[in-house]
């Protein structure tokens, strides 16, 4: 009876202590799913580490390409700018070109148009002074009338013209009908009043003391107010 008690305790006691194999395994097992949990954190991180590399490279590369489309927009708009500016100026520069053209042109035809008034005008007077100088060589009256008009002239040279020491040239259309000066004006002017009212007296005096012959004569008459003569 003893025995088997003391037998029983022992059984009991050895059913209550645990075996240090079991006790070592379990804390290899603790050691081991600390480690496989250090583990698994550490490919965690370094799995979240690297897709955050990735969508920041992502992201970058997104990024990138959008700057590059705006920076390229940007430089057509740039371009566009600059090629509608190098049009303007070259609109601006032709209208410019053009108007000067169109200035030079103008001036060249009013410098021709006067050329033309000018020859049409002096030249003119000149060849009719030159003819009438020969057809008064050749006709006795025509000679005869420049004569009596001219000679008029000279001996009534205004006093105030002497005085204010004014000379000039005019040059008087007459038209001789009737044995009178129909028509007495002026072609060209000397610059002064006070001699042109004197040939147009001078040649209407004249008129008054010219024979008679049956002709109409249109005469080109010089008249020179020299202080010299």
């Amino acid at each position: 009876m003893l025995y088997f008690i003391f037998n029983k305790a022992k059984i009991t006691d050895f059913s209550q202590k645990k075996s240090p194999i079991i006790v070592s395994l379990s804390l290899y097992a603790n050691e081991v799913e600390e480690k496989v949990e250090e583990k698994v954190e550490e490919k965690v991180e370094e799995k979240v580490e690297e897709i955050k590399e990735e969508i920041k490279e992502e992201i970058k590369e997104e990024i990138k390409e959008e700057i590059k489309e705006e920076i390229k927009e940007e430089i057509k708009e740039e371009k566009v700018s600059i090629n509608k500016e190098k049009k303007v100026k070259k609109q601006h520069k032709k209208i410019k070109k053009h108007k000067e053209h169109n200035k030079i042109q103008k001036n060249k035809e009013l410098k021709e148009q006067k050329k033309v008034e000018q020859k049409t005008k002096e030249p003119s007077l000149n060849s009719q002074e030159q003819i009438l100088s020969k057809d008064a060589k050749e006709d006795e009256f025509i000679a005869y009338l420049n004569k009596v008009i001219i000679t008029n002239a000279k001996k009534n040279y205004p006093k105030e013209a002497r005085r204010k020491r004014i000379k000039g040239k005019v040059i008087l259309e007459i038209l001789y009908k009737n044995a009178e000066f129909k028509e007495i004006k002026i072609l060209k002017s000397s610059g002064y009043d006070i001699l042109d009212n004197a040939a147009l007296s001078s040649a209407k005096q004249a008129s008054n003391k010219l024979r008679k012959e049956n002709r109409s004569i249109r005469l080109v008459v010089p008249i020179t107010y020299s202080l010299n003569k």
